[in-house]
């Protein structure tokens, strides 16, 4: 869920008319977010970068941890 207290610049914000709104992430989108890629009106699998078979796991994390050109791993439990 992320850190449980952030600073916040508020003078800046403030000077920059910026509104600053809690939100709880997926409430109330999950549904409609499943029905848009069923649908096909939204293509997720260019979000999936990169593919690893479960004997490279340690590369998959690896990969992970570096963040470089990664959104999404998928590691093929079936794969060998």
């Amino acid at each position: 869920m992320g850190k449980p207290t952030v600073e916040i610049p508020l003078l800046t914000a403030a000077v920059r008319e910026v509104d600053i709104r809690g939100v709880f992430r997926y409430v109330n989108c999950y549904q409609a977010a499943l029905d848009l890629v069923a649908s096909g009106a939204v293509d997720v699998k260019p979000l999936v970068t990169h593919h690893f078979p479960l004997a490279q796991v340690e590369q998959a994390f690896s990969t992970a941890l570096q963040g470089k050109d990664v959104i999404k791993i998928i590691i093929d439990c079936e794969a060998v």
